[in-house]
């Protein structure tokens, strides 16, 4: 696969690099570009007018570069990855979810890509402040008898929780989805989520939610208990609140963890990036710092140590909240990945994240890096 990558600090960089790989013979078919709201999202999306490829592109909370010696956390920027591949083996899908929920949202981008493709590979960015992830995550694969590859995440607006986009040339939306789904017989998507979040403390029990509102925890208004454990006031939410998430245990021993997007002041509640059923098990967690990035890497290596072809590109998909808890020790697990597949990558500071664990399955998360690998077969 031919590709470019390149980053840029402006709206004028991002549409000069894109024009200079064009002047250079490059070729490409496919555009993927993550970058800040300070690019001015409406505008660029009309500036990629002018390409004759689709581009899947979003906001970010802070973007991702790596090529070479370069393994980079970046801010207020843009990253692109200019890819030449067969036209026919994707298509790019600018979903509106005006009138739909997150499960009808979820199902509707499953109903169009296995129209697409008999064996479809999904990448997913959805926007929306007040979208539920994993009811999104639930909604696609139950289009399926059996789970398709699945990666992807929310999109971000800076730390500033008001308004995330997912956009394609000309075309923009605050409440919905960009999806590039794959003919995966030609296209490999792979790929693995991995956290590193430790448990703190006894168990609660959420005594009253609804989707991914919270209302109450142990009999305490959501809000309450949270600023009580973490003694914080109402202005340090839902910013902090993305730092210590609730770990949502599941019934198979498993568990997922839920970070805080918004919150709702008058009735006391908190609004979680994913779902946290009522009477459900959970119980605060953060990160332990460079414990946190060794766990990355072992999960990365362990993956690696399955083999197979190296991929092409790889693509982050990486929660803001482990760039707030590990500082420049983020740049250390991208770096980490860049050398065990020894390609170039990019991605961005996501507010939940997609992808598929170790043991195969795939969820929705939060705290977590969800690590694509692209290859062309």
């Amino acid at each position: 696969m031919k590709k470019l990558t390149f980053k840029a600090n402006t709206q004028t960089e991002l549409l000069a690099g894109i024009r200079a790989a064009l002047a250079g013979g490059l070729k490409p078919t496919l555009g993927i570009l993550f970058c800040s709201v300070d690019l001015g999202i409406a505008d660029t999306a009309r500036a990629l007018g002018e390409f004759g490829f689709p581009f899947f592109a979003c906001s970010s909370c802070g973007e991702i570069f790596t090529e070479g010696a370069q393994s980079r956390a970046l801010e207020n920027s843009a990253v692109v990855a200019l890819l030449e591949l067969p036209a026919d083996a994707f298509q790019v899908k600018l979903v509106d979810g005006a009138g739909l929920d997150s499960l009808e949202l979820g199902a509707t981008i499953g109903r169009w890509g296995k129209s697409v493709y008999k064996n479809p590979a999904f990448m997913v960015v959805v926007s929306g402040i007040k979208r539920d992830g994993e009811q999104v995550v639930h909604g696609l694969l139950g289009e399926f008898p059996d789970q398709v590859p699945l990666f992807g995440g929310l999109a971000g607006d800076d730390a500033k929780f008001k308004e995330t986009f997912a956009f394609t040339n000309s075309h923009v939306t605050s409440d919905g989805a960009i999806v590039c789904v794959f003919d995966n017989d030609r296209v490999a998507m792979e790929g693995l989520a991995t956290s590193g979040w430790v448990g703190l403390g006894a168990p609660k029990t959420v005594t009253s939610s609804e989707g991914n509102v919270v209302f109450s925890i142990d009999g305490e208004p959501a809000l309450d208990i949270y600023k009580k454990y973490l003694d914080i006031r109402d202005v340090d939410l839902p910013g902090i609140g993305m730092e210590y998430p609730l770990q949502v245990m599941r019934d198979d021993g498993t568990h997922v963890l839920r970070a805080v997007v918004g919150v709702d002041f008058e009735r006391r509640a908190l609004v979680f990036a994913g779902a946290v059923p009522q009477n459900a098990r959970v119980r605060f967690s953060s990160s332990p710092g460079f414990e946190t990035v060794d766990h990355a890497r072992r999960d990365f290596e362990t993956f690696a140590q399955a083999g197979g072809p190296p991929p092409d590109l790889l693509v982050f998909f990486s929660c803001i909240a482990r760039h707030a808890a590990l500082g420049p020790m983020v740049e250390d697990e991208i770096r980490a990945a860049q050398r065990i597949w020894n390609a170039p990558g990019l991605g961005f500071f996501t507010y939940g994240e997609i992808g598929k664990n170790l043991v195969g399955r795939c969820d929705f998360y939060n705290e977590t890096c969800a690590l694509v690998l692209l290859r062309l077969k």
